[in-house]
């Protein structure tokens, strides 16, 4: 009796221990006192704490206020300098956030909407924000309000509570063989004849209820099989779990999971499809805006070198009324191929090429384009962008390709360097009988630039017409591809000058364009015509049978002058 009676009590602590004497299922982590303010608050990958998962973070504010998602490299290269609060974890057994005050800039631009973060947020006074990664790797998370104002500090996180109740189940466990054991001791009490069957049986039947409550197994009736003992059965059960073969599956699942955890990787693309769309889609409103209205001003938040530049003449030549077409529309709807370098070091500038298309009808002809982001707080902008040659390709690679990789301009392991290919296609633009000529494939654009030079020379009235060509410093831009070549956006200065001999006659326009850049119709001096002309190529990777190929090619026809 004495044995039921502590078993019902143990069970009464065990399962108050699971309901009414339980603490709280969840609590709350807060922010520590910190003395002075900033214009950032920068929450760590280290709060986003598996263990904690999901974790769900309030965020209390004064005002209007932002929170950006990034990679966590790239949050702190946004950051640099500037003062900011850092949150770097959860004390869930004091439950208090960690945090502590860095010393810097007290004013920073506003970082929402930042082509480097992955997503923003925005709320006036409080917003409760559920930490969901977009892709593997560590993200953090940047509070601003606006970039002048203090950033939020009132932070706090809720998450399962792991003051559990250490004895709960073993009470439950004891209480209930305490009971089984009383019930037994019952059982062996001598009883009755006549009633003894019936309340052996009703003993019998409370102790398997009891059992069954307290998770306690019964022995099965022995099989045919078996003429071991419950014990020994029991013994044999345990050396079986213990046993080598028993344990390999798990052994094995530690072995998968850590070659899973050495495959995941360690370099990430610079932006996910995601980012790289919503880029895409702003740079084409943008520079359509600014080609509306002419607008060189305009430019600058999508455009930069040499595209910046050429579409800005472009501009001028329209206000004042010259014979030319719009500049090129740009067609972002459709992401064909992205050649986008995995950096976990956010080295800048960051440089990416793109192929893209108005639609998916595989008769519209592509635009190729590379563009380029100068510093964690800038955002990309077009520096070349040109509809691709007949016949000409662009290698077909996935944003997220570990084989891509930003590189200069005299990048080594292809078949020349980036510069040198710049050089040597400048030679064969200027020269038919080059000696480069064989390390370029066939090209649509080469064969018309040599043909406008005939005809140019032809109809030069027997002035003496001379073709220099010299690469743009500064200009060219190289993006590693998966089979070991490059793609190359570069651009070229052509300077063609037409020298009148002493009896020629006076030097006419060959079209309206170069009429009024010129002034006049004709010329009795020597006349330089100067073109820009912006080109994407392929390099393939040193000791490759390929040749380099032209993406991408234009001439632009910039000025026209009397010279001495």
């Amino acid at each position: 009796m004495i044995a039921m009676l502590l078993g019902a009590a143990a069970l009464v602590v065990g399962i108050g221990q699971k309901t009414f004497w339980a603490p709280p299922e969840t609590v709350t982590a807060s922010m520590p006192q910190l003395e002075g303010e900033a214009p950032l608050t920068l929450i760590e990958s280290s709060v986003n704490d598996p263990k904690l998962d999901p974790v769900e973070l309030v965020i209390k504010g004064k005002g209007e206020f932002t929170a950006s998602l990034g990679r966590s490299y790239d949050v702190d290269a946004w950051v640099g300098k500037a003062a900011h609060v850092s949150v770097t974890g959860i004390d869930t057994e004091n439950h208090q956030m960690l945090a502590e005050l860095d010393k810097g800039e007290a004013q920073v631009p506003n970082p929402a909407g930042d082509d480097i973060f992955f997503d923003s947020q925005s709320a006036d006074g409080t917003m409760t924000y559920r930490w969901t990664a977009p892709d593997s790797g560590d993200w953090s998370l940047l509070l601003a309000a606006g970039g002048k104002d203090a950033a939020p500090v009132d932070i706090s996180v809720t998450y399962a509570n792991d003051d559990a109740m250490p004895f709960a189940l073993p009470l439950i466990i004891a209480g209930a063989l305490l009971l089984v054991f009383g019930l037994a001791l019952l059982v062996m009490r001598p009883g009755k004849p006549k009633n003894g069957t019936n309340t052996q049986h009703s003993v019998a039947a409370a102790a398997v209820v009891a059992l069954a409550l307290s998770g306690v197994n019964l022995p099965m009736q022995p099989q045919d099989d078996a003429s071991a003992s419950p014990s020994e059965s029991a013994a044999k059960s345990d050396e079986a779990s213990q046993s080598p073969s028993s344990s390999a599956p798990a052994e094995e699942s530690a072995s998968a999971s850590a070659s899973e955890s050495a495959k995941e990787p360690t370099a990430f693309p610079v932006l996910t499809e995601e980012q790289l769309k919503n880029v895409l889609a702003d740079v084409q409103k943008q520079v359509g805006d600014a080609d509306e209205k002419n607008d060189d001003k305009a430019l600058d938040a999508r455009a930069a070198g040499a595209f910046k530049y050429l579409r800005g003449k472009r501009y001028d030549m329209l206000k004042d009324e010259f014979k030319v077409d719009k500049p090129l529309a740009l067609n972002t709807q459709v992401l064909r191929s992205a050649a986008v370098p995995n950096t976990s070091e956010a080295k800048f500038p960051r440089v990416i090429s793109v192929v893209t298309a108005k639609d998916n009808d595989a008769n519209t002809l592509p635009q190729a384009m590379t563009l380029v982001q100068k510093s964690a707080r800038d955002n990309y902008k077009v520096v070349f962008a040109g509809q691709m040659l007949p016949n000409s390709s662009f290698p077909g690679i996935a944003v997220g390709d570990p084989a891509t990789k930003q590189l200069d301009a005299n990048a080594k392991d292809l078949q020349m360097t980036p510069e040198k290919a710049l050089e040597a296609l400048g030679d064969v633009l200027t020269n038919e009988d080059s000696k480069q000529k064989d390390k370029f494939a066939e090209s649509e654009f080469i064969k018309a630039i040599h043909a406008a030079q005939k005809s140019e020379s032809d109809n030069a009235d027997e002035a003496k017409v001379s073709y220099k060509r010299t690469v743009t410093k500064g200009d060219t831009y190289v993006v590693s591809t998966p089979d070991g070549g490059a793609i190359v956006a570069g651009k070229l200065n052509n300077k063609a000058l037409f020298e009148r001999t002493e009896n020629a006659d006076p030097l006419k326009s060959s079209d309206k364009l170069t009429e009024q850049l010129l002034g006049s119709s004709s010329s009795n001096g020597n006349v330089e015509s100067t073109y820009a002309e912006p080109v994407m190529f392929y390099i393939p990777a040193d000791g490759s049978e390929d040749k380099i190929q032209l993406i991408s090619a234009d001439q632009v026809l910039l000025d026209v002058k009397e010279v001495d």
